[in-house]
């Protein structure tokens, strides 16, 4: 999922490197799914989880050290609101994606990642935050129907989806919540500071959870193919990724690099294709079409939320 933006827009000559500074976000985070799938057997999903945090935070701690000591007061004063969007958008929601990755395929686990955009615009709707049109609201029955058809994997007769559709599910959920508190933290806090310390919040919260899985069903063996693999999602699809939406978002908007990010699914299921042999199914399609059209319809259809920073997906990970 992407992190929350910076406000400022540019244009000109800078349009076609911040989409393609998006596209490369985007590319990455499909990369990190199905890397999560590609790990399921090797490595617990809340060591994963972990291990990507502290590669995460020690890559960004060297560039954000001096914009942390000037914003320090701010932080200390918001330490419970930053640690909440540490517990829901990192720790949670990683550890849910993880978990999800064991028995779904990379590609619901893309479509559902975007689908957490009905549930912001709903969450942000009942919070008196954002009121869709009728636009909007036709892209969240879209949505909503792409999200049922791939759970139910086309068929209401023989109900029985998949442990991480449900999981995935419940980690767009948690997103959505996560997004609703990015729109009220403070403007004094940058972009930078804030990616520090959601992750270094995370990890105070997911070192005993770490502990016990560790206590509970071991270790793992760290190959270099592994090293690789947490290398990848600690540093590529935390800290790079990161980078360059911020840096997306600034040169071309929130909206327009949001629409980049609708390519997830796609380049998720071409990923999936090549590196998992994991084919798209004709139920996956049809989600696709439904899930990216909606959230497509529902994010531009309707209006901008009132107050604190943009959403994550009109800004996700």
């Amino acid at each position: 999922m992407p992190p929350p933006p910076a406000p400022v827009v540019a244009g000109g000559p800078r349009r076609y490197g911040g989409l393609l500074l998006a596209l490369l976000a985007t590319a990455i985070w499909a990369g990190n799914l199905a890397t999560a799938r590609e790990l399921r057997d090797a490595i617990p999903p809340v060591s994963l989880a972990f291990w990507r945090c502290v590669l995460a935070v020690a890559v960004i701690l060297p560039w954000t050290v001096r914009p942390l000591r000037r914003e320090w007061p701010t932080v200390r004063r918001h330490t419970p609101l930053l640690s909440l969007i540490g517990l829901s958008g990192i720790a949670l929601f990683t550890v849910l994606v993880y978990v999800a990755a064991h028995t779904t395929t990379a590609t619901n686990l893309s479509l559902l990642d975007i689908a957490a955009s009905v549930f912001i615009l709903a969450f942000a709707r009942l919070a008196g935050q954002e009121r869709p049109g009728l636009p909007g609201l036709f892209g969240s029955v879209l949505a909503v129907a792409g999200v049922v058809a791939l759970v139910t994997k086309g068929s209401f007769s023989s109900l029985d989806p998949a442990p991480g559709d449900l999981w995935m599910l419940g980690a767009a959920v948690i997103f959505a919540l996560y997004c609703l508190l990015l729109r009220v933290t403070p403007a004094a806090i940058s972009q930078s500071t804030l990616l520090l310390v959601t992750f270094g919040t995370s990890l105070v919260f997911l070192f005993p959870a770490y502990l016990v899985e560790w206590w509970l069903v071991g270790g793992f063996t760290l190959t270099p193919e592994l090293l690789a693999a947490l290398a990848y999602v600690g540093v590529f699809s935390s800290a790079v990724a990161y980078l360059c939406w911020n840096r997306a978002v600034q040169r071309v908007g929130a909206a327009t690099a949001g629409v980049v990010y609708y390519l997830l699914p796609v380049l998720t299921a071409l990923l999936s294709v090549w590196l998992l042999d994991e084919p798209v199914t004709l139920d996956q399609g049809l989600a696709m079409v439904l899930i990216v059209s909606g959230v497509a319809l529902g994010l531009h259809g309707g209006r901008r939320a009132r107050g604190g920073r943009p959403s994550p997906q009109a800004q996700s990970d």
